[in-house]
């Protein structure tokens, strides 16, 4: 049976009993993890079951400008005591913030995309982890056909939503995140709607962060790739991706406080391609190393742990030293 049929065979179980489910994604939500527990929340209402979606740790702000746009509401706090708790869109219990611990023994689906944190398989009732995948959304389409059911346009469109954030707008996209993005359209979701959905308002705050960015980066040469390094205390990941359109191949943008750090990291697609680069291994290393946790994509990812910026800065050259050719 594949992971995805067992997903599907444990929700129709739940379902059909009226369980309690809990739907979780992870810190400072995307809209992605938003709109993939919403829908899946709301398919599974439709079935029968009684669900909650939680983000006890908030969400970034294009997800709660999505959620008044298409009226949902997510809560802070647990309120129903869950018989199944489903993950989604977050590889790992630490990513899930204060949560995680809360829900760790729990019986759990875990449905994500990212690279598959080591030992979380055996900490999960069934695991569906597709790193083919370039969006939870994607995974959710698939789920919801499995199940059975369909989606309202609504529920569509906010799929379609998550699946542009998570693929810049589809320029990370593969054929079958095409195909999803089709289907999905079928289903009465709006391209155009969509796209303004991911349109920010002009926030000052955002452009001064991205300002010093630039004034504070430090920029490195491994070989023939310009690897930079730059400090925030917030809008870390929008920062890490301006330094990518000014040139860099490689950036990092962090944030330290109280001996714990956390930091973003951008690379081009050309840059993983020709060197096997895979940002979401090298994060998932980084926090283990430094005692916290890290992962995500090959492009894309992040880490905390215990420590200072300089000293992950120098573990991060000292990895980037071995992986990348001619350093």
């Amino acid at each position: 049976m594949t992971p995805l049929r067992k997903a599907a065979e444990l929700l129709l179980e739940h379902a059909k009993k009226g369980s309690r489910i809990l739907l979780v994604s992870h810190q400072q939500a995307d809209p992605d993890g938003v709109g993939s527990a919403l829908v899946l929340s709301e398919v599974l209402g439709r079935m029968g079951a009684r669900t909650e979606v939680v983000l006890p740790e908030g969400m970034n702000k294009l997800s709660q400008l999505l959620l008044e746009r298409y009226g949902r509401e997510v809560s802070t706090s647990i309120h129903l005591q869950p018989d199944l708790v489903v993950m989604v869109d977050a590889s790992s219990f630490d990513h899930l913030g204060k949560v995680g611990e809360e829900v760790r023994g729990k019986p759990i689906l875990l449905v994500d995309h990212h690279l598959e944190v080591e030992g979380m398989r055996e900490g999960v009732e069934v695991s569906w982890v597709d790193e083919e995948a370039t969006s939870s959304a994607e995974m959710i389409l698939r789920l919801v056909k499995e199940l059975g059911e369909t989606l309202s346009p609504q529920q569509a469109q906010l799929l379609l939503v998550g699946i542009l954030t998570d693929t810049a707008g589809l320029r990370l996209a593969r054929n079958s995140t095409l195909e999803a993005v089709c289907e999905l359209i079928r289903y009465g979701a709006d391209y155009r709607q969509a796209l303004e959905a991911l349109k920010l308002p002009e926030d000052r705050s955002r452009r001064i962060a991205m300002l010093k960015a630039a004034q504070r980066m430090e920029i490195r040469t491994l070989g023939d790739y310009v690897v930079v390094f730059s400090e925030l205390s917030a809008f870390e990941a929008d920062a890490a991706s301006v330094l990518l359109r000014l040139g860099a191949d490689l950036s990092f943008v962090g944030s330290e406080e109280k001996g714990e750090f956390r930091i973003s990291g951008r690379a081009t697609p050309e840059l993983c391609e020709s060197t096997g680069l895979h940002l979401g291994a090298l994060m998932q290393e980084t926090g283990r190393f430094f005692g916290g946790s890290g992962g995500g994509h090959p492009g894309a990812a992040s880490s905390t742990g215990k420590g200072t910026l300089k000293e992950v800065k120098r573990f991060l050259l000292s990895q980037l030293q071995r992986i990348l050719p001619g350093t």
